[in-house]
């Protein structure tokens, strides 16, 4: 009998006319894990190694997570989760459990929309 697979959840973007994974819930590092979040205003990550280029910001940043409470964000930065396809100003927030990828901050960069569906996700 095999074992039963487990589910696999992932987003595709299509941009001049050619289709791409780029989000993967079935991944080794959770460095490499993006959260679709449709209540974050800025895409934001806990891990500073991901940032192609960065802005260190003063102490007087902060973010308000789910919880309601504050925490402070280190700096902001560009991250390209593939050659073709950059987030830009990602807020680096040590204290995230998780990589967060604003919808709202995704469709306006790509002046597009995003369709769900019960197994993936199309922007």
């Amino acid at each position: 009998m095999d074992s039963p697979s487990k589910p696999s959840s992932y987003c595709s973007f299509t941009m001049s006319g050619k289709s791409s994974s780029f989000l993967s819930f079935n991944v080794s590092s959770t460095e490499n894990i993006w959260i679709i979040d449709s209540g974050a205003i800025d895409h934001m990550t806990p891990h500073s190694s991901s940032f192609s280029s960065y802005i260190a910001l003063s102490g007087n940043s902060y973010i308000t997570v789910a919880n309601g409470s504050t925490t402070p964000v280190n700096g902001r930065g560009n991250i390209h989760l593939q050659p073709s396809f950059p987030l830009k100003n990602v807020l680096h927030v040590p204290k995230l459990s998780n990589n967060l990828l604003s919808i709202q901050k995704i469709t306006q960069d790509l002046n597009c929309a995003v369709v769900f569906f019960p197994s993936h996700c199309v922007f």
